[in-house]
């Protein structure tokens, strides 16, 4: 059997917790809770990490402890250290060009404009890999995009936000559960926030 991998980008720090920018930490965090882990530093490369089962799959869920713009040094990382190929691996994160509490999956593809994202792809060498990706858009006309995505959300985002993560999460088991392409035609219609 082979060891699965779930990456969710964001930034480390308490400044970060409750950004927009930071849903994919909120989603491998409720994977967590929902499996019983708990995150534990790791000292072989730079991120925490939880052990846990997922359906028959054995998981490792990842958090990078670098910034978002070096995530991939991480990934690459535990990827290295666990022996886990591209295709078992989903990373989590949120999208600018999604409406808020959308959710969408993918079996591969770009990075887009997420500086996280291209940063996997470039230590990966490969756009092979699942991901699932949370609107947080749209941005606000003339508003900064850095100020935008590292801002927390909203009042009305807060109230829906759990639902959101929840469905991320779904997602996510979805894919291990029945696949990328079978979790794709279930969600990827839908709005969950």
């Amino acid at each position: 059997m082979h060891l699965k991998l779930v990456v969710g980008l964001g930034n480390p720090g308490k400044g970060y917790t409750r950004t927009r920018h930071n849903v994919g930490f909120l989603v491998v965090e409720e994977l967590a809770r929902r499996h019983g882990g708990v995150f534990k530093k790791m000292f072989w490369f730079p991120a925490l990490q939880v052990r846990c089962r997922l359906g028959d799959e054995e998981v490792r869920l990842l958090k990078p402890t670098t910034f978002m713009n070096r995530s991939g040094k991480a990934v690459w990382g535990a990827m290295k250290k666990w022996r886990v190929e591209a295709a078992d691996t989903v990373v989590v994160y949120d999208d600018v060009d999604l409406e808020f509490g959308a959710v969408r999956v993918r079996g591969k593809g770009s990075g887009g404009s997420h500086n996280g994202m291209k940063s996997v792809l470039e230590w990966l060498q490969t756009k092979a890999f699942p991901r699932v990706r949370i609107g947080i858009g749209p941005k606000p006309p003339g508003a900064d995009m850095i100020g935008f995505v590292l801002g927390e959300f909203d009042p009305d985002e807060t109230l829906r936000l759990e639902k959101v993560v929840e469905g991320a999460a779904d997602a996510v088991e979805s894919i291990f559960s029945v696949g990328t392409e079978r979790t794709m035609n279930q969600f990827n219609q839908s709005k969950i926030g």
